[in-house]
């Protein structure tokens, strides 16, 4: 595995781990601890759950295994080890409080430092340990979203940048066909399933300049998408039949004059030039349909979304680091689009593609088969691009992230493609 950048080596990681640290905690000190010990819904775990798995993770990978010293608390190894204690029970079981796993995160962090100013860390795990952190963000905020607390409004939240105007969705640009290498490229810091980079040929084909926005999705509802069996898949028509899906998520149109948007911080009205967020594959995918297009390959996603100088990673040219606490209208960044023209590739939500999760030719599990491995070829889609609660340390071009077609709770959009006349 590639080791992370010189800038975030030993030297710099004390900084690095406090920077991270903090906004961690001003996340969930925006939370009572009443809320962060209940199991707020099935599917996700209680928020002490996170905040303690946090610091079991860093006392494990970057005290323990990468510095040698015992582990500060071995008894709360398999309860925080997220294989032996499932989801499924974690609102169940006994674990520590709010307070205590406060204590815990600051005795396993004062560890770290005192083995980082001593000798050096290995620049891998270290690496490893922060986003683990960051990633754990983002799944605290989908937490919180399904959560609608009322009066929930952090303090760091910044208003994003108004809406260019003009995009739909629907408007496409073309990319060139041809032979391409996707995945990491080995220089930096990468995930086992971004590697080995490999090459692969792509047809020219055309991407939509935006995601698909809160107006198209609008029209497609209104026009009765969720009722037209044609446009669904078999297993996509299941579950929108069973579950009585109508519309995303978060949407609420009992109210035709008015609808809303519910948001982590409260309901605000439907904004049509933002993207529509809370979509499922399977609804992304019969959206597709309807528009006389298709969802992009991995493949294809990785060669719309190249830079000549470089992908967007701060929010000057994305929408990722929970600053804005929601979605941005789309195209809010110009300075971040694509050399392709195609806007938001990197941040605001992340993107289904067609492409189930499996390894690349030559994969290789490291530093454990648990972090992707186990999950392939079991019917998860792929997903790219990152999202507002995404750091821009992990949202990259070649970062894959994956979930089940049904789930609805991550920051999820859909961007089309259609192909072109060879």
């Amino acid at each position: 595995m590639p080791t992370m950048p010189a800038s975030a080596g030993a030297a710099g990681l004390p900084d690095l781990l406090e920077s991270t640290r903090r906004r961690t905690l001003e996340l969930t000190g925006a939370v009572s601890d009443q809320e962060l010990e209940r199991q707020i819904d099935p599917i996700m775990s209680p928020l002490v759950w996170d905040m303690a798995h946090i610091a079991a993770y860093e006392d494990l990978w970057l005290v323990h295994r990468g510095g040698g010293k015992p582990l500060l608390r071995p008894e709360l190894a398999a309860l925080y080890d997220a294989f032996e204690t499932p989801r499924a029970v974690r609102g169940e079981i006994e674990q520590l409080n709010a307070n205590e796993a406060r204590e815990y995160l600051a005795a396993v962090r004062a560890r770290a430092l005192e083995l980082a100013a001593q000798q050096e860390v290995d620049a891998e795990i270290a690496e490893m340990v922060l986003r683990h952190e960051l990633q754990h963000r983002e799944t605290i905020c989908q937490t919180l979203a399904l959560a609608q607390l009322p009066g929930f409004d952090p303090d760091f939240r910044e208003s994003p940048p108004p809406a260019p105007g003009g995009h739909s969705g629907l408007e496409f640009v073309e990319v060139d066909g041809g032979e391409l290498a996707i995945g990491a490229s080995g220089e930096q810091f990468a995930y086992d399933n971004e590697l080995p980079r490999r090459a692969v040929r792509v047809e020219r084909f055309e991407i939509a300049r935006t995601p698909v926005t809160n107006a198209s999705w609008l029209e497609f509802t209104s026009e009765g998408g969720y009722h037209e069996r044609q446009w669904w898949s078999d297993e996509g028509w299941a579950w929108v039949t069973a579950e009585a899906i109508t519309s995303p998520l978060y949407w609420e149109l009992s109210d035709s004059e008015r609808p809303l948007e519910l948001t982590s911080c409260g309901p605000r009205a439907l904004d049509p030039d933002r993207p529509v967020a809370h979509i499922s594959f399977f609804e992304a995918e019969a959206f597709a349909s309807a528009r006389g297009a298709r969802l992009p390959s991995e493949a294809e996603w990785e060669a719309a979304a190249q830079w000549q100088h470089g992908a967007p990673s701060d929010r000057s040219r994305a929408n990722v680091g929970q600053i804005s606490f929601d979605t941005a209208p789309v195209g809010a960044y110009p300075d971040g689009a694509a050399d392709c023209g195609a806007h938001d590739l990197i941040g605001n939500l992340w993107e289904w593609t067609a492409s189930e999760f499996d390894g690349y030719p030559g994969f290789s599990a490291h530093p454990y088969p648990e972090y992707s491995e186990v999950f392939f070829r079991k019917g998860y889609r792929v997903l790219r691009g990152g999202s507002w609660a995404t750091d821009g340390r992990v949202a990259s071009p070649s970062f894959r992230n994956w979930d089940l077609p049904q789930r609805r709770q991550i920051f999820s959009g859909v961007r089309l493609v259609r192909d072109v006349p060879q």
